[in-house]
C-alpha cells in the first residue's frame, strides 16, 4: 500500500509539473507574439511644434462681379496689399487682415478678422509622412469702406460661416525640417451687419509652408504663400465681389 500511495503522489507530482510546463509553454509564445503585435500596433509619431505666430504682405484685389448696371456697382473695388496677422494650432486658427493708407490705398480701407476650427481624418501616418483630409467650418467678418460711403454708411460689411474638407499632406525630409501643403474649398452663407439680407459664399484656400523646428530650444521659423479666393453671390447685386488674396508669410514656431 505504501509503494502504491508513493507511486500515485508520483504520478500526481509528474502530471502537476507536465501541466505547469505545457502552460508555459503555451502562455510564453502567446506573450511574446502579444509583445510582438504592441509594438507592431504602435502608431508612428509625426511630431511638429504645436503652436505658429505669422506676419503676412498679401497683395489683394476685391472685384465686382454683379450687374454693371446696379446702383453703386463696384465702388468697393480694392487692389492693394493687406497686412496679415495670424496664430495657428493644430485645431485652431485665428487671423487679421489690414488695408488703407497704411499700404498705399488712399480710397479703400479694408479690414477683415475671422477664424477656423479644425478637424482631421488621418488617411496615412509615418514617422516622416502625414496624409490627411482636414475638415473646417470658417467665420469671418469683412468690413470694406470708401471715402464716398463714410458719410452715408453704406459699406461692404458683411460676416460668413462656412465649412468645407479638402486634403494636406505633410512630411519630414530632415529631423527638424518640415513641409506641408494642401488646399480647403468651403461654401456656406454670408450676412449683412445687421441681418437684413444675405446670400452666399464659396471659398477656397491653398497653402504651402515650410518648417525649421526647434533651431533655438523649441523655437522655430516657417515660411510660407497661402491663395485665398472667395466668392460673395448676395441679394443684393451691388455686393456682389470676389476676393483674391495672395499672402507670404513669416512666422515663428513653438
Amino acid at each position: 500500500m505504501i509503494n502504491h500511495s508513493s507511486k500515485q503522489n508520483y504520478l500526481h507530482r509528474l502530471s502537476a509539473v507536465t501541466g505547469l510546463i505545457i502552460l508555459f509553454l503555451w502562455t510564453s509564445p502567446a506573450t511574446l507574439r502579444a509583445q510582438m503585435f504592441s509594438v507592431e500596433e504602435e502608431r508612428p509619431q509625426f511630431r511638429q511644434p504645436g503652436t505658429e505666430l505669422y506676419v503676412g504682405f498679401e497683395p489683394t484685389s476685391v472685384s465686382y462681379q454683379g450687374n454693371l448696371q446696379a446702383e453703386g456697382a463696384g465702388q468697393f473695388n480694392y487692389d492693394d496689399p493687406l497686412i496679415r496677422l495670424g496664430y495657428s494650432s493644430r485645431s485652431l486658427n485665428l487671423y487679421m487682415g489690414v488695408g488703407g493708407k497704411l499700404t498705399g490705398s488712399d480710397r479703400v480701407a479694408y479690414f477683415d478678422i475671422g477664424g477656423n476650427l479644425n478637424f482631421g481624418l488621418q488617411l496615412y501616418r509615418s514617422r516622416k509622412v502625414l496624409l490627411k483630409i482636414p475638415v473646417r467650418i470658417s467665420s469671418r467678418l469683412t468690413n470694406i469702406t470708401t471715402d464716398e460711403t463714410a458719410f452715408n454708411l453704406d459699406r461692404f460689411r458683411f460676416g460668413s460661416l462656412t465649412a468645407g474638407a479638402g486634403l494636406q499632406v505633410n512630411a519630414r525630409p530632415a529631423t527638424d525640417f518640415r513641409i506641408q501643403a494642401g488646399a480647403v474649398p468651403s461654401y456656406g452663407f454670408t450676412f449683412a451687419s445687421g441681418g437684413l439680407f444675405g446670400g452666399s459664399l464659396g471659398s477656397i484656400a491653398l497653402e504651402s509652408k515650410i518648417f525649421f523646428d526647434r533651431l533655438w530650444n523649441s523655437i522655430g521659423l516657417s515660411a510660407g504663400y497661402k491663395y485665398d479666393l472667395r466668392d460673395y453671390r448676395v441679394e443684393e447685386q451691388k455686393y456682389d465681389y470676389r476676393i483674391q488674396g495672395h499672402s507670404i508669410q513669416l512666422g515663428v514656431t513653438f
